[in-house]
């Protein structure tokens, strides 16, 4: 029976790991000096290697002949790992056992000693899909298991695991495979299978598997399915339902030189092909970044510079960033789609038609402020400053933002539960003011722009980006905004963006926003009673404020029609 060739050139050992070095010598160490912890957590996009190096990193614990750290493959515990017949190493689909059942079964039996291995290692696959019940009643086996047990979880949602779970486990986070890895790899299997194919096809899947190497392997068998004796570029192409690079860089010329006839026809004949809609938006928001790349640095690329060369004075930066924008949220959108060529056509229909002064300042706004800060960052680079003081307050303008209800998104108990937070962290926030520290964060801050064309953090990250990040003590922050509404929309999102922080930065940071008028207040009585700040335990969960799902799904109707009427949230 023919074997995919994913499975077959699954890796055996850590010589064969594709991309992840760090992780494998933290690991091989670990052995080295006797530092194996009890409990491991693999985070990381699909197919970077998580489940195979949890298998590999069993394999040698539990090796009966180790030649140095690799596992010598002839051993019974070997043998049975290799073939998945091993009874002391057990993997576990968290997706179809996540109840609270299948993790009592593996409390009970964790005091068993293993049959004929060292270690009982269990290796739970997409852990996050736990219930809360499920997780809580691993967490005491998870605090003091026996000392032959070991728990690998792997999974690709980290955010979604409560923080218990995450504290108790050593966290590996696995990076997505490179491109030139990826072609490396594959180079590799042709030649082995004896396939023919093309360099540019090579470099396409690579580009297409998104850092993951056995999607690419995958795309790679399919290929040799589909193409017959040699696998061109065009095969790429059709099997996955994409446009080649050029196809797309003329549908957006189209799009810069206002010719809708050319654009519906193009649309209309990815349709008739059975191209992916998907795909092909991605792919304009991709050779869009590269227009914007070329702009700044010209001498990244190596090709394709007459197009770039003719399309720059077409188009302007800021109009760029609003078609990233615009491109982003439309796919996610058509991720609930049942007609995705409407959405696509709309969509340019309404780029071609806008007019400049149409485009919402909240996307002209990053690029702005960024410019602006680094030079403001420079200059008090070069100041000795000897005290923090605060700005004192300047008159503003009334803001004209139209009101949205927030307070039917919460229940009476939790806005008074979410003002008493404010108060704390605003407080918290102004302890120890450090203006060395706010101007360093704001450059880590910019780390979170490249989430903006993620279409699961677009609105989230445009949010934040719209506020200025004004104070920072120890993990405390405060973020102003030019209107109440906007901090409004942040604080009820504080939530998600704490997930977000953390998960880019590995801190745990307690945010907070304001509007400039109430940003005024607190700038005089601060400057007023600096001396008099103290630190105050926050002792609100703040999980427990938004736990209610019906709350939930209101916030979210209320932060999409905050983001539907952005263009109208102007100051005059």
């Amino acid at each position: 029976m023919y074997q995919a060739l994913y499975r077959k050139y699954r890796p055996k050992n850590f010589d064969d790991v594709v991309g992840q070095e760090v992780i494998i010598k933290t690991l091989t160490n670990a052995i080295k000096y006797d530092k194996v912890s009890h409990a491991y957590l693999f985070t990381g996009p699909r197919g970077t290697g998580k489940t195979s190096i949890a298998k590999i990193y069993a394999k040698i614990l539990n090796c009966e002949h180790l030649d140095g750290l690799k596992p010598c493959e002839q051993c019974i515990s070997c043998s049975q790992i290799n073939n998945n017949q091993n009874i002391d190493v057990i993997e576990i689909d968290a997706a179809s056992n996540n109840g609270v059942d299948e993790i009592r079964e593996i409390r009970n039996k964790i005091g068993l000693v293993p049959s004929n291995s060292k270690y009982k290692i269990y290796i739970i696959d997409e852990v996050h899909m736990l219930t809360n019940q499920a997780f809580n009643a691993l967490l005491k086996t998870l605090e003091e298991p026996p000392s032959h047990i070991i728990f690998i979880f792997a999974t690709t949602e980290p955010h979604k695991i409560p923080r218990t779970i995450l504290s108790r486990c050593q966290r590996f986070d696995f990076k997505k495979i490179s491109t030139k890895q990826i072609v490396d790899r594959l180079k590799h299997i042709t030649e082995i299978e004896k396939i023919k194919i093309t360099e540019d096809a090579l470099n396409e899947i690579a580009v297409l598997s998104d850092g993951g190497l056995r999607d690419s392997i995958g795309m790679l068998d399919q290929a040799v399915s589909y193409s017959g004796e040699e696998i061109t570029l065009k095969d790429i192409h059709d099997i996955n339902g994409t446009v080649d690079r050029e196809e797309i860089q003329l549908l957006l010329k189209s799009v810069f030189e206002k010719n809708m006839v050319t654009i519906l026809e193009k649309i209309e004949q990815y349709e008739e092909q059975g191209k992916n809609i998907v795909k092909i938006t991605q792919e304009m928001i991709e050779e869009l970044k590269n227009i914007i790349l070329y702009r700044n640095v010209p001498n990244f690329f190596e090709e394709s510079i007459e197009y770039y060369e003719n399309v720059k004075d077409i188009v302007n930066n800021t109009q760029i960033y609003h078609y990233i924008h615009s491109l982003s949220e439309l796919v996610g959108n058509m991720k609930n789609s049942s007609n995705n060529k409407i959405l696509l056509e709309i969509e340019l229909i309404k780029m071609v038609t806008e007019k400049q002064e149409e485009i919402p300042d909240s996307i002209q706004t990053p690029v702005k402020q960024t410019t602006e800060e680094n030079k403001k960052n420079t200059t008090k680079e070069q100041e000795k400053v000897k005290e923090v003081v605060i700005e004192s307050p300047k008159e503003t303008k009334t803001s004209s933002a139209p009101k949205i209800d927030f307070s039917s998104t919460l229940s009476k108990e939790s806005l008074e539960q979410l003002e008493t937070l404010k108060k704390i962290r605003i407080h918290n926030s102004l302890v120890s003011v450090s203006q060395k520290n706010r101007n360093a964060f704001k450059e880590k801050l910019e780390d979170l722009k490249e989430l903006l064309m993620n279409p699961d953090y677009s609105k989230l990250i445009s949010l934040l980006f719209d506020g200025e990040l004004k104070v920072i003590s120890d993990k405390n922050m405060i973020f102003v905004y030019k209107t109440n509404l906007l901090a409004e929309a942040f604080n009820l999102e504080l939530l998600e963006l704490e997930k977000v922080f953390f998960e880019k930065f590995q801190e745990h940071y307690r945010l907070i926003a304001v509007d400039e008028e109430e940003w005024n207040t607190i700038k005089t009585e601060y400057n007023k009673n600096k001396n008099n700040y103290s630190y105050q335990e926050e002792t609100i969960d703040v999980e427990k404020i938004f736990e209610s799902n019906d709350g939930l799904e209101k916030k979210k109707n209320v932060i999409d029609e905050l983001f539907e009427n952005f263009i109208e949230y102007e100051d005059n």
